[in-house]
């Protein structure tokens, strides 16, 4: 299986893969149930940002500099 990095440079080569949306691209867009499964998700987000999945932990999580200040310190949602 393809590793998210791998799966990002491959969507640029053929059909068949797709890009992978940030966490706050799915907030903004209301796909979670409440903030406590929103929070979840960011969490998982920032994980896998800590794990290497992206660029940095802030561009994976699709955050702004003050989004992602305000999620370090007390995990606020960004607004939608």
């Amino acid at each position: 299986m393809p590793t998210q990095k791998e799966h990002r440079r491959r969507i640029d080569v053929g059909p068949g893969f797709h890009q992978v949306s940030p966490v706050a691209s799915w907030y903004r867009g209301g796909h979670f149930r409440n903030d406590d499964e929103a929070r979840g998700a960011f969490t998982l987000a920032y994980q896998q940002g800590l794990d290497g999945m992206g660029a940095s932990i802030q561009e994976w999580m699709g955050l702004s500099e003050a989004e992602y200040a305000a999620w370090t310190r007390d995990n606020s949602l960004p607004t939608r």
